[in-house]
């Protein structure tokens, strides 16, 4: 009887840690329906975001993290959405409730000019525009009126260097 006491427990514990847990099953592309890319300057520095709007497969699909690969000008987007196992649907909102989405879209690399956003298969064009440099001085303004320092508004290529190291 005395061991039965111990052995009942163990069991116990074996029982629930072998018990089939839900998971979610890997994501699936969402249904995008339109896509706009907002570009706008942010401190000198061109950033984007992507506008996406579409359906979910059900009510108890959600949006997972988006994927981004660029080839080229053209940046691909992958907007997922992943539906737990053994989900409850919703009746009322079974059918393909909608979704609207604020992704940024990575431009570090990229120079100014045409590109395209690729995202489930809508292509979506947009320009990157140039960098601006500001300036900014606590000095007063030369009084004749004549900038005292003149800022240029391009790229400045940065050449990369094989260091020769000895052997």
């Amino acid at each position: 009887m005395r061991s039965f006491r111990i052995i009942s427990p163990i069991l116990g514990l074996l029982t629930v840690s072998c018990q089939v847990k839900p998971y979610a099953p890997p994501p699936r592309p969402a249904e995008v329906t339109s896509v706009e890319v907002e570009v706008r300057d942010f401190e000198g520095r061109p950033e984007a975001y992507a506008v996406v709007s579409g359906n979910l497969s059900s009510s108890a699909a959600q949006l997972v993290d988006a994927k981004q690969s660029r080839e080229d000008r053209t940046i691909f987007l992958e907007v997922l959405e992943q539906t737990p196992r053994g989900a409850n649907l919703l009746t009322d909102l079974a059918l393909s409730p909608p979704f609207q989405t604020r992704i940024p879209v990575e431009l570090l690399g990229l120079p100014p000019g045409p590109c395209v956003l690729m995202t489930n298969g809508i292509e979506t064009p947009f320009v990157i525009p140039s960098l601006h440099a500001m300036l900014v001085s606590s000095e007063a303004p030369d009084p004749a009126g004549a900038p005292a320092i003149s800022l240029l508004d391009e790229f400045i290529p940065i050449e990369e260097f094989q260091s020769s190291s000895p052997n």
